[in-house]
């Protein structure tokens, strides 16, 4: 599958984590997110990767699992997720993600509530119900009154639509680094070396050569291939949902999508993010 191509697509799950998530290239991270929000945070500097698994305080707590989380040197937390197919409550999603990151930062006996500053940084490669009157691809969010002012400025969401981008990409001339980073994110898969000249320097420059095929390993490979056949059989069983969902009930065609993806074997944690069901419930219908 991937022998005649250049470059994996940094927008997988492989790869959007091998390029994000990882110690040796944190600098990439940190200019992408200060092209994307230093607006608003202020320049990072810094940033250190955290686990990205939070347990509940209680048992019976759905565990979240974060793409990429982190924090920098300010002690402002940043959540940043990749989501290519499109879900259902994805807004409740990244609501209980941060409430997560809230709560687990309350210290018992704590007579204060100082909740840090939390961003919550989210890619979406399709266009989200919740801005179909947004014609923008960038949306910012935040708590506000009645008169559109700001209760709390601790938490910000942050949205970007890729298809909205890329309608509008070829007609801006915006020459901004935000754009250039988008550009090249939903562009390098496809390209080959001569796409890209001795121009491109610096982070850039580092983010085309990262993606590069030839540098990874076997495993990473075969790593590489599961994520993307397993993404085309989520769109699969999506597609075949829809259409049970239209002719027998959207539950019966929910039902449908989680046994579609587990007979193709997908991980649990894939087939939650699509379903928008828990590990626990999806565990039970693989022992029906």
């Amino acid at each position: 599958m991937i022998k005649d191509m250049i470059f994996f697509d940094p927008l997988s799950d492989f790869g959007f984590k091998r390029i994000f998530a990882s110690e040796n290239n944190k600098d990439l991270l940190i200019h992408f997110l200060n092209a994307c929000i230093a607006d608003d945070v202020g320049t990072i500097t810094d940033l250190s990767i955290l686990p990205n698994e939070q347990s509940g305080v209680s048992p019976q707590e759905k565990k979240v699992v974060f793409d990429i989380y982190c924090r920098n040197a300010d002690g402002q937390f940043f959540i940043i997720e990749m989501q290519r197919a499109k879900q259902h409550f994805f807004a409740e999603r990244v609501i209980t993600y941060v409430s997560r990151v809230v709560s687990s930062q309350a210290e018992k006996g704590a007579r204060r509530y100082e909740i840090p500053y939390i961003y919550s940084f989210n890619i979406l490669d399709y266009c989200a119900a919740e801005f179909d009157r947004c014609g923008n691809f960038f949306h910012k969010v935040q708590l506000k009154n009645e008169h559109n002012e700001i209760f709390s400025d601790k938490i910000t969401y942050y949205f970007v639509e890729l298809p909205k981008f890329a309608a509008v990409k070829d007609k801006s001339s915006d020459s901004s680094p935000m754009h250039k980073w988008l550009e090249l994110l939903t562009s390098i898969a496809g390209s080959t070396d001569q796409d890209y000249g001795a121009s491109e320097k610096g982070v850039f420059r580092k983010l085309i050569e990262e993606c590069k095929i030839s540098k990874l390993n076997n495993m990473e490979k075969e790593e590489y291939e599961k994520s993307i056949f397993e993404y085309e059989d989520v769109q699969d069983a999506i597609a075949c949902a829809r259409e049970d969902g239209v002719e027998e009930g959207v539950e019966k065609g929910t039902r449908q999508l989680v046994q579609n993806m587990l007979a193709e074997g997908i991980a649990l944690d894939i087939i939650a993010r699509v379903s928008g069901l828990s590990n626990e419930e999806i565990s039970k219908m693989k022992q029906q």
